[in-house]
């Protein structure tokens, strides 16, 4: 239970402006939005949004790979694979 009151009181949302000034110059396209839960970009490859994330605390997604609510990963539960058949 402390650790969860630890990670909470550290969890602080950056300023928009800032965390947009910061992927703007590390070369992010479209959008800069950050929700309760992360940054969301896009144009960054996987390190530099790991940088973002260093730097500001807070996760750093990109839009056309969202990590969904509660899944750990990407791809929803019970997605079909590219041949049309169920996964498990």
């Amino acid at each position: 239970m402390a650790q969860i009151t630890l990670c909470k009181e550290a969890w602080v949302k950056p300023d928009l402006a800032e965390v947009t000034r910061h992927a703007r110059a590390l070369g992010a396209t479209g959008p800069v939005e950050i929700d309760e839960r992360a940054i969301i970009v896009e144009g960054l490859d996987g390190p530099t949004r790991n940088y973002l994330q260093q730097v500001f605390g807070f996760q750093c997604h990109d839009r056309n790979n969202p990590h969904l609510y509660r899944q750990h990963g990407r791809a929803p539960i019970g997605w079909e694979a590219e041949n049309g058949t169920p996964t498990p």
